[in-house]
């Protein structure tokens, strides 16, 4: 896997001589300090090709009443999946829900029967195992690929995560020196920092397509893990 830091900094400046404080940045007012300090925000994101992969598929039927709609499901749940576990994937829910179809006509909304779906949900580690999943299912009968998304086992995500802090405490660093710079000081030690995170933790299929021998194949997206710091520092 390789990661590509992309970094995006903020500054939020505050100098204090003489118990008077003032902010240079249209965010706000911040609250006067005795010491001198210098406050950034600083952001960075980085990326990681998923190590996850959730299929979603359902069985759909439809009939004039529920327990037709119901009898007309194009495949049965169990198979599904059993279909999905030999292939290697965890089934990690199953859920079934039979409601009422409408249609729209020149007379109004229209009730015209109702529609049972059954969707199983699965997991795998190989990612690149996705569109091997989707066929299992469909073969054995279901008849609805509801999506595919991507993302980052617990351990990837954290590791991820210290990344983009590092990255963004870098970052911070760098922009209260050249604002410290400025005004012919330089900065000493960080007296307060604050961080937290945000971002996609998850991303859905870019493309789906059938190869040559009528396989499903799919392209991920990377995974994108971002963080944020506010560090105040001591200025010398």
């Amino acid at each position: 896997m390789v990661s590509r830091p992309l970094a995006i900094a903020g500054v939020l400046v505050l100098f204090v001589a003489g118990g008077v404080g003032f902010a240079l940045a249209d965010t706000g007012a911040v609250a006067p300090s005795t010491n001198s300090t210098v406050s950034v925000n600083a952001d960075a994101t980085v990326e990681r090709a998923p190590d996850r992969a959730t299929v979603t598929v359902a069985a759909v039927g439809r009939g004039e009443t529920a327990e037709a709609a119901r009898n007309n499901l194009t495949g049965d749940a169990d198979a599904i999946t059993s279909a999905l576990e030999d292939e290697g994937a965890n089934v990690t829910s199953s859920r079934f829900q039979i409601r009422p179809e409408y249609e729209e006509t020149r007379e109004g909304r229209e009730q015209v029967g109702y529609v049972a779906i059954h969707t199983v949900e699965a997991e795998t580690s190989d990612v690149e195992a996705a569109g091997t999943l989707i066929d299992a299912a469909v073969d054995a009968g279901a008849d609805r690929v509801e999506g595919v998304r991507y993302s980052l086992s617990e351990e990837t995500r954290q590791e991820a995560r210290e990344e983009a802090l590092t990255t963004a405490m870098d970052n911070a660093r760098t922009d209260a020196e050249v604002v410290a710079a400025a005004e012919d000081r330089s900065i000493g030690d960080a007296v307060t920092i604050q961080t937290s995170n945000h971002g996609r933790p998850v991303v859905y299929a870019e493309a789906m397509a059938a190869d040559a021998g009528g396989r499903t194949t799919i392209q991920p997206g990377q995974v994108t893990v971002d963080a944020s710091v506010s560090v105040t520092y001591e200025l010398e």
